[in-house]
């Protein structure tokens, strides 16, 4: 009975692939947003182009909705992890609008949980601003659920990621975890990783 011959494997060879295989995994999705939009002369093209260069949730819907306001406008929006989407309100009619963004908050001594809040004001001077300014947040939120198991509702870090790369041209998963740095989260319960 003859032997077979041992298999040679190039060392060069598996490294390179290797390699592209983690490069591949490190990009994310390369898949285009399914974006749907309801608000009355801001079609999907005009979304598209407002939201390039910013993260894809995965198979998440984005969907673009009007916001009714009565004296002012602010800022709305929403992570709808049952449904998988994310819903981005844009004040309508628009005009531009200063919002106070608090993005971290440190605690005070004494008893009691006091908190001395650090903001900024941030002037939104067009749709695009909000959009791009929600769909950071309401991202965060997906990503902290859906890629890091956690639970979702760490809203200084969601408005610290927003507020350094809304207006960024390329945003990465990497800024995101350089806004999460620091923060304690609790990892999301089994029953609810089960729909997932």
């Amino acid at each position: 009975m003859a032997l077979a011959e041992e298999l040679h494997f190039d060392p060069r060879a598996v490294r390179r692939a290797v390699a592209q295989l983690e490069r591949d995994a490190s990009k994310g999705p390369t898949r285009g947003l399914s974006i749907r939009s309801d608000l009355h002369g801001f079609k999907v093209a005009d979304a598209r182009r407002a939201l390039a260069g910013l993260p894809s949730p995965g198979d998440y819907r984005v969907v673009i909705k009007p916001l009714r306001y009565r004296s002012r406008p602010s800022l709305s929006g929403l992570c709808e992890f049952d449904v998988g989407r994310i819903i981005v309100r844009i004040p309508e009619p628009f005009r531009p609008f200063e919002e106070l963004v608090y993005f971290n908050a440190r605690r005070k001594r004494g008893g009691g949980m006091r908190f001395a809040w650090v903001a900024e004001k941030v002037w939104f001077r067009s749709r695009r601003d909000v959009l791009r300014f929600v769909y950071c947040h309401e991202w965060l939120h997906w990503y902290l659920r859906e890629v890091q198991g956690r639970r979702s509702g760490a809203e200084t870090a969601c408005d610290r990621f927003a507020l350094r790369n809304f207006r960024r041209r390329q945003v990465t998963v990497e800024d995101a975890v350089e806004a999460l740095r620091g923060t304690r989260m609790q990892l999301l319960p089994d029953y609810f990783r089960i729909a997932a």
